[in-house]
């Protein structure tokens, strides 16, 4: 099934966002991975730091595709470049997805690997890990200069702007990979954990509450736009243990 060119979006439940990034033109810019019930898994880039996007909410947003970017996922809000500065009216915020629903809602998106994901040629998708390592590595292109700005609150840190890098080595549920997964942390929280306590990084590991046994914990991955057949995890998914109840018509993925 094509795409159209455009479109608006009206059940957009937003899963996680991605640490920032700055961008040739100057700009900070976040990646942002969703699910719609009508088109499947949904990732908008670029957008603001300050947009309406907060995980578990539902918004309504017009996009467009983005010609740079082929992946069935991938689209661009209307006018992301020339209306930049205006790129949050655009979002409307209608609810937030309730908490009873959400354990649901990503068992029944989630594939036994991501190896899977990739055989479709998806560049978004979820798995239900078994995590056996996690750690940091440093930054090949750490770049600690201070952005700043003459109009507005400054933007957040980039991506760059940290020495470390989380990783997670870990299995799928029915992993048919010859070997582990390792893959890099994007979740935008575990960035800003870092930028307010760098002398307690080690901390983020129990933050995201991977040994709780009260919680089931999947990975919302995406895959890169040059290498497509490179992962990386864009959000930790932290849920109350409880019922799962299937679908009377399976989601589209």
């Amino acid at each position: 099934m094509s795409k159209p060119e455009q479109t608006v979006i009206d059940d957009l439940i937003v899963l996680g966002r991605a640490v920032p990034e700055t961008i040739k033109n100057g700009r900070t810019t976040i990646c942002t991975a969703g699910y719609s019930k009508n088109l499947g898994f949904v990732r908008i880039y670029p957008t603001k730091h300050t947009s309406p996007l907060t995980q578990w909410s539902i918004v309504k947003v017009p996009v467009e595709c983005d010609p740079r970017d082929t992946r069935r996922e991938s689209w661009k809000i209307q006018g992301s470049k020339n209306e930049w500065d205006a790129l949050d009216q655009k979002i409307e915020c209608l609810g937030t997805l309730e908490r009873e629903n959400r354990l649901s809602l990503i068992a029944n998106l989630a594939d036994d690997c991501i190896r899977y994901v990739n055989d479709e040629k998806r560049s978004l998708g979820i798995v239900k890990p078994t995590i056996e390592e996690h750690y940091f590595s440093d930054r090949a292109d750490y770049d600690p200069s201070i952005q700043t700005t003459l109009f507005g609150p400054s933007p957040p840190k980039s991506k760059s702007q940290y020495p470390k890098i989380p990783r997670i080595k870990f299995r799928c549920s029915n992993c048919k990979a010859e070997k582990s997964h390792d893959m890099t942390v994007l979740e935008w929280g575990f960035y800003e954990w870092f930028r307010k306590n760098p002398d307690n990084i080690e901390q983020v590991w129990e933050n995201a509450l991977l040994d709780s046994p009260d919680h089931e914990i999947f990975f919302l991955l995406g895959n890169m736009l040059r290498y497509r057949n490179a992962f990386l995890i864009i959000s930790i998914l932290r849920l109350p243990k409880g019922s799962v109840s299937k679908p009377l018509v399976p989601f589209i993925k």
